[in-house]
């Protein structure tokens, strides 16, 4: 057992949790979870300047099982909290090419912040999310208070689960991240994952924005 599983069975546990006891955010709750997944194979643009954990299946390394299991689950997490906090429980139509312009978009900004900036792996992808969320939020702008609230919640579920990891693997963060390159802890947790968990909640919580005609404004 090391400190990344067992933090997987703190999200898997509650992605089980939500999808029992908030049926109307089921689908919301799959579709959050498949569209995380994909970002999981960056981790191999993490090791081992940003991080280097030790995983439980060495067989596919750099790839690994637990980053996607926690991609499967911090998506399904965020889209449900959002789903209750929007009362949004039904998803229209889904327009694939939006959804393939989002995977686009993503990819392609974190390929810029990753290899034409001094940024670390985890902050390209956090400043590739930021700016989409920026360009989703600006049409809907009564979003933004939820949009937020999500953020907020998932971020103090992301701290939470650090510390409970801390508790049962001391010290485990200064073995698993590189904290000389790293911006400083808070609250025992890396500011980097901080501010992936806030800013990830924030912009699932317009995915039924990304699944329509109003992704990037378009009609």
């Amino acid at each position: 057992m090391t400190a990344f599983l067992l933090g997987n069975i703190i999200f898997i546990s509650v992605w089980v949790l939500l999808f029992i006891f908030s049926p109307k955010t089921r689908k919301l709750q799959l579709l959050g979870s498949l569209l995380l997944i994909p970002f999981g194979f960056l981790d191999v643009f993490f090791r081992p300047d940003y991080w280097n954990p030790p995983l439980f299946i060495k067989a596919i390394e750099p790839l690994s099982i637990e980053t996607l299991l926690y991609c499967f689950s911090a998506g399904g997490i965020v889209a449900a909290v959002a789903g209750n906090f929007t009362k949004t429980f039904k998803l229209e139509k889904v327009r694939w090419y939006n959804l393939l312009l989002f995977f686009v978009s993503g990819f392609i900004l974190f390929a810029i912040f990753k290899f034409f900036t001094s940024l670390n792996a985890m902050n390209s992808l956090n400043f590739a999310f930021l700016i989409i969320w920026l360009v989703l939020i600006v049409f809907n702008l009564k979003a933004v208070t939820k949009s937020l609230s999500t953020g907020l919640v998932f971020t103090i579920l992301t701290i939470v689960a650090v510390n409970i990891g801390l508790l049962f693997f001391p010290g485990f963060v200064s073995d698993y991240w590189n904290l000389a390159k790293n911006w400083p802890l808070f609250l025992n947790t890396p500011a980097e994952e901080i501010f992936f968990a806030g800013i990830l909640g924030a912009l699932w919580t317009l995915l039924p924005d990304l699944t329509t005609e109003r992704f990037f404004g378009l009609r």
